[in-house]
């Protein structure tokens, strides 16, 4: 797989597909599902750790409740079998992506709204904001570092902006050359 698979993952989801896919959680996400303490919050939770899940299992030919899930000495994600495609994911507010490739792969997805924090960045606005802060993000997680690297250290590291829908910003960044991106959208 030379592409980049992103897939756009809708975290609203009816109530017999979020018991669906609770069902394919481990017991430590099952648990961590349990830790949060308003029901929205986990609900989404559930849809994109399930989702995640699906998703992976379809590119390493394993049933989604098998998949298994360990990370990093820098804490970054990975599927434990040799050989296993790489992925990424993020979240904010009611969406999700999971980035699948054969090669270490960022992504990074933001409801662009208004923050305290949020200022304009070259005379971009809000939304220049949030491009360059999910290019950022997602440079980070491709790295496998996340923000902990000073900017300007990305030698080697391609970087695109994906529209994903209207109001949210999101970026996808992958070593090893030109980035070729597929959107598909997760039905469940």
């Amino acid at each position: 797989m030379s592409a980049v698979d992103v897939w756009i993952v809708t975290l609203d989801r009816e109530d017999a597909e979020v018991r669906r896919l609770h069902g394919l959680l481990s017991g430590a996400e099952r648990e961590r599902a349990g830790e949060f303490p308003l029901p929205p919050r986990k609900r989404r939770y559930v849809a994109r750790q399930g989702a995640l899940r699906e998703i992976l299992g379809r590119y390493a030919g394993t049933p989604p409740e098998r998949v298994r899930l360990v990370r990093s000495l820098g804490g970054k994600p990975r599927i434990a079998e040799a050989g296993a495609p790489c992925f990424s994911v993020a979240d904010s507010g009611d969406l999700a992506l999971v980035a699948v490739a054969t090669r270490e792969i960022g992504v990074d997805v933001e409801r662009v709204v208004r923050r305290r924090a949020t200022r304009s960045v070259d005379g971009q606005g809000l939304a220049g904001f949030f491009e360059c802060w999910t290019r950022r993000e997602a440079a980070g997680k491709a790295r496998g570092t996340g923000l902990r690297r000073p900017l300007g250290s990305d030698a080697g590291l391609e970087c695109t902006s994906l529209d994903v829908g209207r109001g949210y910003a999101a970026a996808l960044a992958a070593r090893g050359g030109e980035l070729r991106v597929r959107l598909r959208r997760y039905r469940g």
